[in-house]
């Protein structure tokens, strides 16, 4: 196979929170579809697949600095390039080097023989890893023979996180997301028959409050029909750099915000039957980071953390929703705690905030809180 030089380690931009200690491979660049109206990170972004033997190049060069950290080799950091891979080697290291992430949006869309080509070198170089997991489009998923999804989880792909965001056809549609509700049920299904973790991606607050119930509704028919292995909240935050944001300020939704989200979510969680799926509000955009649980002993206890904060005396959320933004506080409980109580009313009282700019202030610091 004819390849252009190899020019060193590279590494996209994003990786789910539950992923902070993998050492990330980069399969692809950019996202092939990069038309989903809520996601700027691959904007300007030329998508492209790399050569699978560039990326077992980049699996060589952590070998190689892992084996500078136990003292078998030496190297040296001549470019940035080496820097970078240097310096992910080491998190990796130093974290247990038990999983690997492949970016970016979609490493399915590597050729199944490419992936197993792949996958066989990691596994020979680092046989030790536990978990092997990427980011994946429901309709790529659905297009895999069952008999390479089957080979990829017997060589370690054992996790793919799938951004659902809503099972509502129409607000799918809207948002231009290019699935259908119909193919996210099977292509999870698909993945799980094929033994392989399926971790979902929820997003309350994409459509506005014209959609919110029916979109909580769809997306737990979604869940209920996969019963997937995570289902993840990762709320929505609207920059003005989104193409959605057109859509909000010409009135197609209604902005909500964190205690429309709430109920958004309740609602969702209220109507999960059947399943025993990991719940995990893991993301720095959620209001209730103590939103996490198994299903099902774990849902009333869910609600009820819900129905607590929505019972709260308006004051007292506006105080909670202000040291979530600037990360002060995360759970309920942090009310309670004085210091960190404390230095939220030293910003409330220092920024004026109250009923009247809450919402847009909350916004204002989700949408500084992400690279979008």
């Amino acid at each position: 196979m004819q390849t252009k030089e190899y020019k060193g380690y590279e590494v996209g931009p994003i990786r789910p929170p539950s992923e902070a200690y993998s050492l990330l491979i980069r399969l692809v660049r950019g996202c092939a579809w990069n038309r989903c109206k809520f996601c700027g990170f691959y904007r300007g972004v030329p998508f492209g697949i790399r050569s699978p033997e560039h990326v077992k190049q980049d699996i060589d060069e952590f070998k190689a600095w892992i084996d500078v950290f136990e003292g078998k080799a030496e190297k040296n950091i001549e470019t940035e390039a080496d820097y970078e891979a240097y310096y992910m080697a080491s998190n990796w290291y130093q974290s247990g080097m038990e999983s690997v992430f492949f970016q970016d949006a979609n490493s399915l869309l590597m050729k199944p023989e490419y992936m197993v080509d792949i996958l066989e070198h990691l596994r020979k170089t680092f046989p030790q890893i536990s978990r092997i997991t990427t980011y994946a489009r429901s309709d790529t998923i659905a297009r895999i023979p069952d008999e390479f999804l089957t080979r990829y989880a017997q060589l370690g792909l054992n996790r793919f996180h799938i951004g659902l965001e809503t099972g509502n056809d129409e607000l799918l549609r809207l948002v231009n997301k290019g699935v259908d509700k119909k193919t996210q049920i099977l292509a999870g299904q698909k993945a799980m028959g094929a033994g392989i973790e399926v971790s979902e991606f929820y997003m309350p607050g994409l459509g506005g409050k014209e959609y919110a119930f029916q979109s909580a509704c769809d997306t737990a028919d979604v869940m209920n029909q996969i019963n997937p292995d995570f289902i993840r909240i990762r709320s929505m935050a609207l920059s003005e750099k989104l193409d959605l944001y057109e859509d909000y300020e010409k009135g197609t939704f209604t902005r909500t915000n964190d205690l429309d989200d709430l109920r958004e979510i309740r609602s969702f969680l209220e109507r999960l039957e059947g399943i025993n799926s990991v719940v995990e509000s893991d993301h720095i955009l959620n209001i209730l980071l103590e939103l996490r649980g198994t299903l099902p002993e774990d849902k009333e206890r869910m609600l009820a953390t819900i129905d607590r904060f929505l019972a709260l005396p308006e004051e007292e959320q506006i105080l909670f929703r202000l040291g979530r933004r600037i990360g002060v506080m995360g759970e309920l409980s942090d009310l309670q705690h004085g210091p960190r109580r404390q230095q939220v009313e030293r910003v409330l009282k220092a920024n004026a905030v109250d009923s009247s700019n809450i919402d847009a202030i909350s916004s204002r610091l989700m949408v500084k809180a992400i690279p979008i």
